[in-house]
């Protein structure tokens, strides 16, 4: 197995970070947009713009279907990109403006609703297994002439259910219908078709899903109240922070507001319900309803019956149950580069419980389970451990007690749509302690992550999203929980991040280990001084982080990082009221990787992120640490606020208990069955 280098160590010097320094810039002036700056006319836009929704800056409700047939430019998206400027609704692509395209014209046709994009694009819909079908007129808008090539896919809960091969601006237009039928989440997927982005204008014309059942009220437990804040355009306030909904009907966008709002969708971040007379509604949720403790998929009884370790030779489809007993024998082994499914599998053992080299692997409705080595001086191996990788699909998983996932160096063609999705997996405890060879663990351990990508690089629509993660304080040990080190993805589609819920990252000895340096999610990680090597083209958005000591999110070196809209909360204290030694700050930006030096630290920015990040003196007190950004160029670092003051273990819980509605309401199944 490759490991990465000793340069890889992080230095505790972050630890030493004077309570002073801990306070972001709060310019009001955003950052600098792309160079590229063209009219209408610029069709070809090759150097990219890309854009990514500002939904996440609201908890977006299922769809709000109606009986019968449903244009999707009338609904609301759960998350979209776009390769350059906004994804528009009922024109063309157009410019960096909303609105800006023109009417949607394919092969001389024209059409009064649909979907206009840009190459490379992802919109995702949150169906809730409503519709029969979706279908779609599709092709290279004639505002580009016989220039442009794309490749239409539709996907539905992690599964290609279209691929339209190549179409130019000379291609003939195609209908698309294909089954939904059950399906919660519905992705449709615009590529380059990997020969660049230049006059790549996607229509998604007449896009509609049929045969809808009408959408519930909401999402929301029973005895929840609204109360009226104001109508649309009407300025608000409220008591702290609280759940205000902006909408009408049964389309609802949820926000956690701040003492006082807009009743807009600039501010709530979209238009949930086109064309109607909106309002906003104070959320309040049943008292009776206590906050929720994290309840991941309890160990299997003991009559799941395990056969011997499985090699697999060739590709297929493999399920059933393997344990190894055999700290270097994996329980499957993949010996192949033919597609392989693993699913509706139990794994079980002291090593790396799947492991490959140039995998081509989905993985799914898989539970795994690491074992004490009883090796002195041996810890558990990784759930999956991919070298070499072609293509991963981590999908519906659950994994307690082991090393997370590693993933060194990707070899797949992104323009085949080869890439790395690790979604809606349910982990508890990674776990890196060494084995003491008695049954139990030294006070040492081995830097494990949930998720480590090394020398990851070119990812085009890749995405770590809607995962669950909970590490016990005493029951685990890694370092960040999410480490990109030296990858990327590219300038037209960044590698996501996204709607993640991490709730704990801790020293093996938490309350007097004050060296520990792991955390949530960390960026730019590795020798940061080239373009080469440096990591770059990540966002980071929606996310979760609660606890995870040393950091929550980190931005060390690279390029092309953007952190957004994310929830950063810490009470700074273990479940039993002890102090966190190693407590230290919720979001950083500090060139630790040398990336300013060679001229790479460019296009690093952090803004509207809600952080309370409890910290205390020698004495006690109390106070908090949001941010220290040395490194923010000036404009890149804004509207970051707090949160909430003081986060309390009661926040924490709460923040678990919004997650799990948040995720509920999208459609996300979390964990295997």
């Amino acid at each position: 197995m490759t490991h990465f280098p000793p340069a890889r160590f992080r230095t505790a010097a972050l630890l030493l970070i004077p309570l002073a320094l801990a306070a972001c810039s709060q310019s009001p002036s955003t950052p600098e947009g792309s160079a590229v700056n063209g009219g209408q006319g610029r069709l070809a836009d090759g150097v990219g713009a890309p854009w990514v929704a500002p939904a996440t800056t609201g908890t977006l409700k299922a769809m709000a279907l109606s009986s019968g047939d449903n244009q999707l430019s009338s609904q609301t998206w759960t998350s979209a990109t776009n390769g350059w400027g906004p994804v528009e609704l009922n024109k063309s692509n157009g410019e960096s403006g909303s609105g800006d395209g023109r009417t949607l014209t394919l092969g001389g046709k024209t059409y009064s609703t649909g979907v206009g994009v840009h190459a490379n694009s992802t919109i995702t819909y949150a169906l809730g297994g409503q519709c029969s079908t979706f279908a779609s007129d599709i092709g290279v808008d004639d505002e580009v002439g016989t220039s442009g090539s794309v490749v239409f896919q539709v996907w539905a809960d992690g599964t290609k259910l279209y691929d339209s091969g190549t179409m130019t601006g000379s291609s003939a237009t195609k209908s698309v219908s294909v089954s939904v039928s059950g399906k919660k989440e519905l992705k449709l997927v615009v590529t380059d078709a990997g020969d660049g982005n230049s006059y790549d204008h996607g229509d998604w014309a007449n896009a509609r899903v049929t045969s809808c059942a009408a959408s519930s009220t909401s999402g929301d437990p029973s005895g929840t109240t609204y109360t009226k804040l104001a109508s649309e355009y009407g300025a608000f306030t409220v008591s702290g922070t609280q759940t205000v909904r902006f909408g009408a009907d049964t389309r609802w966008i949820y926000k956690s507001i701040t003492n006082s709002g807009t009743c807009t969708s600039t501010a709530f971040g979209s238009d949930p319900a086109v064309g109607a007379s909106k309002s906003c509604f104070l959320v309040t949720y049943p008292s009776s309803t206590p906050a929720p403790t994290p309840t991941p998929t309890p160990t299997p009884s003991g009559n799941v019956t395990y056969k011997g370790p499985l090699v697999i030779t060739v590709g297929g489809t493999y399920t059933g149950n393997y344990q190894s007993t055999n700290p270097s024998v994996p329980a499957i082994t993949v010996k192949t580069t033919d597609p392989v499914i693993i699913e509706n599998a139990n794994v079980k053992g002291p090593g790396n419980l799947i492991s490959g080299f140039k995998m081509n692997l989905t993985l799914r409705n898989t539970k795994g389970y690491g074992v004490n080595p009883n090796v002195s001086g041996k810890a558990m191996g990784r759930f999956l451990n991919s070298e070499d990788t072609v293509n991963l699909n981590v999908s519906n998983n659950y994994m307690e007690g082991t090393g997370g996932i590693y993933v060194r160096n990707f070899i797949g063609n992104s323009g085949a749509g080869q890439t790395i999705k690790i979604l809606r997996n349910s982990v508890k405890n990674i776990d890196g302690r060494l084995s003491n060879g008695s049954g139990g663990y030294q006070n040492a351990f081995v830097r494990y992550q949930f998720v480590q990508f090394n020398s990851v690089r070119g990812l085009v629509n890749a995405e770590i999203g809607w995962n669950q993660v909970i590490n016990e304080p005493g029951k685990s040990a890694l370092e960040e929980n999410i480490n990109m080190y030296q990858s990327t993805g590219t300038s037209a589609s960044r590698v996501k991040i996204h709607d993640n819920i991490i709730w704990g990252a801790y020293a093996i000895n938490t309350a007097t280990d004050s060296g520990y340096a792991g955390g949530g999610i960390l960026l730019g990680d590795g020798n940061g001084s080239t373009m080469s090597t440096a990591g770059g083209y990540f966002e980071v958005y929606g996310n979760t982080i609660i606890s995870t000591s040393n950091q929550g999110i980190g931005i060390a070196g690279g390029h092309d990082h953007n952190v957004h809209d994310n929830r950063v909360l810490s009470s700074g204290l273990l479940p039993n009221g002890q102090k966190i030694a190693a407590q230290n700050i919720g979001i950083y930006v500090w060139d630790q990787q040398g990336s300013k030096a060679g001229g790479v630290w460019v296009n690093n920015t952090v803004h509207d992120n809600q952080i309370a990040w409890m910290r205390y003196s020698s004495t006690g007190t109390p106070s908090l640490a949001n941010t220290w950004t040395p490194d923010c160029v000036s404009g890149s670092c804004y509207n970051n606020t707090t949160l909430v003051n003081p986060a309390t273990l009661t926040t924490e819980s709460s923040e678990y208990a919004l997650w799990q509605s948040k995720a509920s309401a999208a459609g996300q199944s979390i964990g295997a069955k």
